[in-house]
């Protein structure tokens, strides 16, 4: 057996200073995207009340009145913006650095594309969590999707609709 020969005049190969975070590629569990959905929901749940707290007040000042429809299409239009807004202040920076929102950073689960690799920003948004919002605001439709997205992780490949839609899946670190 030879050793290999090293070329002192080859052009120096790419070392990556930050390695990839997932070692396994290992899907996380349902309890582990669970609890960490559920921690997502619970940092998201006070600052969107704040918010919509605020902008209903802001559309009463605005002129607007609170049993007519302008008002409720608009708290509908702004609110979603908001709370779109508000999620990415809060996990914007995780999700484009390391594939994860705060639930997931502590339960050390992580989003990569189906081929393993971390997604940019701007398509992970577009695909992965817009669509949804969308479908979600849908009056008697939207609860019905989302419930169906949620319940899709109890197949085979513990994937939800949000999932198949992006192309990525959740893995354990």
């Amino acid at each position: 057996m030879s050793t290999p020969e090293i070329n002192p005049y080859a052009s120096p190969t790419f070392v990556d200073p930050k390695p990839p975070m997932f070692a396994s590629g290992r899907l996380a569990s349902r309890g582990n995207r669970f609890v960490g959905a559920f921690i997502d929901g619970l940092i998201m749940l006070p600052i969107s009340l704040v918010a919509g707290f605020a902008l209903g007040i802001l559309l009463v000042f605005a002129g607007l009145d609170p049993e007519g429809i302008e008002f409720n299409i608009a708290a509908a239009v702004l609110g979603g913006l908001t709370g779109a807004g508000v999620f990415l202040v809060v996990n914007g920076y995780l999700l484009a650095t390391r594939g994860q929102t705060v639930g997931k950073m502590i339960m050390k689960t992580q989003i990569v594309s189906e081929s393993g690799e971390l997604l940019p920003l701007a398509p992970l948004i577009l695909k992965r969590y817009v669509p949804l919002w969308i479908v979600a605001s849908i009056p008697y439709v939207g609860g019905l999707v989302a419930l169906g997205d949620s319940l899709a992780i109890f197949r085979e490949n513990h994937k939800c609709l949000h999932d198949e839609i992006a192309g990525t899946k959740v893995i354990q670190l």
